[in-house]
């Protein structure tokens, strides 16, 4: 009995071994690039398989996209190469989140929101600070040997040193362009609260209603300065409120309202796409409040760690994701989104973004518990 499971694990770990070198040319790789590339690699099968020019007729339905990525991983889920809970069949291992995810870090392209039709951004390098970023839909295994051999896989983003653009053979991307529309500053989102005209509300909300508003003045990060508005019974002026949608998803829709000593009295809800934490780091500013971010020193000249009072906005999240590692989030820590292994050559790229928010940086050397 004892050698079947012996060559069942052999036979497993032999499986695992196969398919993450066919996708990414190595024995060894995170499951979060698995995925990446096991969609990388359908949607250009599908779209773009012998020969195919790229054009809206080669576009890929989002359902057959994940269907194929999901037939690449299944022989890796048999294996047991993934745990249980994240794998109780190929479907589980690749959701349709993962498509969002690589359209906006610039891997996929969509058509048609409707019908989620997708087809395979060109390939470029962007610069990001130490490195740069391999976006678009070319599978790795297409890549030059030379540029293949130095790629490092970064949960479903792709790196490459910075030598890698002396011979880059395909297009290049500012950080700003890849990044996304540049976001508006925190006075002219503040001029927007302002002033954007309210209208009467038709039916004041009651005790049902589960309603809160933000406290820019509150202790603690933004997400803990969320009031229930029913205890707010002085509260007079504009403020801004969130309104539960929905349970357990706890969906939200946000409002910019004014309320008479906590009365609401005029309303105008907000878009969907508004980036709401940018709209608190406004709100703060506004207040006096600035909210506090801290450096932590690894080890003498190595990566840093940060840890930051409140969640980031949409853009500067996304350039946090690239250059660092989010580590598990520490409620009890007054500064609780903590991120590891950024290297102290990108912390003047950090900082710039950081210093639009009025994020205050401090420093703590010495080792960090991240290490």
């Amino acid at each position: 009995m004892s050698l079947e499971i012996e060559i069942v694990q052999i036979e497993r770990e032999e499986a695992r071994k196969h398919i993450a070198y066919q996708l990414v040319g190595r024995f060894e790789a995170p499951l979060l690039a698995l995925q990446a590339e096991a969609v990388r690699v359908a949607l250009w099968a599908l779209s773009r398989g012998r020969g195919r020019p790229l054009s809206l007729e080669a576009a890929v339905s989002g359902r057959t996209l994940l269907y194929r990525a999901r037939q690449i991983l299944q022989p890796y889920a048999e294996a047991g190469a993934v745990r249980p809970a994240e794998a109780a069949g190929a479907s589980s291992l690749l959701q349709p989140s993962m498509l969002k995810r690589l359209h906006e870090q610039g891997d996929l392209l969509m058509l048609s929101q409707a019908k989620e039709c997708w087809l395979p951004a060109p390939a470029r390098l962007v610069p990001l600070g130490s490195r740069y970023v391999l976006a678009g839909g070319l599978p790795s295994l297409l890549l030059p040997e030379a540029l293949r051999q130095q790629l490092r896989l970064h949960q479903t983003l792709r790196l490459l040193p910075s030598s890698a653009g002396r011979n880059w053979p395909f297009a290049f991307q500012s950080l700003a362009s890849w990044l996304g529309p540049q976001a508006p500053s925190l006075q002219e989102l503040n001029l927007f609260f302002q002033h954007i005209p309210l209208t009467n509300v038709d039916r004041p909300p009651d005790e049902s209603d589960q309603i809160e508003i933000y406290l820019p003045w509150a202790s603690g990060p933004q997400e803990k300065r969320w009031q229930p508005l029913a205890q707010q019974r002085s509260a007079q002026g504009r403020y801004l409120l969130r309104w539960r949608q929905s349970q357990p998803q706890q969906i939200w829709r946000y409002s910019i309202a004014l309320l008479d000593q906590g009365r609401l009295r005029q309303e105008q809800e907000l878009a969907a796409d508004h980036n709401i934490p940018r709209f608190c780091y406004a709100l703060d500013q506004a207040a006096g409040r600035l909210n506090q971010a801290e450096w932590i020193a690894t080890a003498p000249g190595g990566p840093l760690a940060l840890h930051l009072e409140s969640r980031l906005p949409r853009r500067e999240y996304r350039l946090l994701q690239a250059l660092g590692e989010q580590q598990p989030k520490d409620p009890k820590d007054a500064r609780p989104y903590r991120w590891r292994a950024i290297a102290a050559e990108d912390r003047p790229l950090v900082e710039a973004a950081l210093q639009p928010l009025g994020v205050r940086l401090m420093e703590r050397p010495g080792r960090s518990s991240l290490a």
